[in-house]
């Protein structure tokens, strides 16, 4: 007889093969966890966005766990999920943003501070990133996560030579947008 309350034996014995997939996730993730957060929280600023967001990737990772193995570049598929992820938390931001309740608590000056700093790079890497995405990610990747590039290359399923190009090539576009950005700004003034 079959005891709904857990006391007497399951008829039904866990799938072993799903219990592997599950130890390999956890082990892949835990491996790359906090790489994946530095990315999140670079796009995102927020350490709690930031998270929110990387944990929204980790479930889909988890879901689409047999087909990021069988993938030929698992990293490469993972990024794009974290990346799709990110898009995502703007997205919801913005669909939500009239309806959401401000905090009592204010920040301090110096986080306006770092935000009011980082605003240009962030433009101009929006920027970059209609145009060329590649050289955007290559060059966020390495310049402000300080990446390898055999790791950007392995991760975009690309050579290495090609990372480094891509590095090099969105730093050169990064530096006439921020040159432009501040000409606008000279303007406003």
């Amino acid at each position: 007889m079959n005891d709904p309350f857990g006391q007497g034996p399951d008829l039904i014995e866990p799938d072993p093969e799903r219990a592997r997939l599950d130890v390999a996730f956890d082990a892949f993730f835990r491996q790359h966890k906090d790489r994946f957060f530095r990315i999140a929280l670079r796009r995102l600023v927020d350490p709690r966005d930031a998270d929110e967001a990387l944990s929204d990737a980790a479930l889909v990772m988890y879901r689409k766990w047999e087909r990021i193995l069988a993938h030929a570049n698992p990293m490469a598929m993972a990024m794009r999920i974290l990346d799709n992820k990110i898009i995502d938390f703007y997205r919801s931001r913005a669909r939500h943003a009239g309806r959401e309740l401000r905090l009592a608590d204010r920040p301090d000056a110096s986080y306006l501070i770092e935000l009011r700093d980082q605003d240009r790079l962030d433009r101009a890497l929006e920027a970059l990133r209609k145009i060329s995405p590649q050289q955007a990610y290559c060059w966020e990747m390495h310049k402000l996560l300080g990446e390898s590039y055999e790791d950007i290359a392995r991760d975009m399923d690309i050579s290495y030579g090609a990372a480094k190009t891509a590095a090099s090539r969105g730093h050169k576009k990064l530096k006439a947008f921020l040159a432009e950005l501040l000409e606008t700004e000279k303007g406003d003034s």
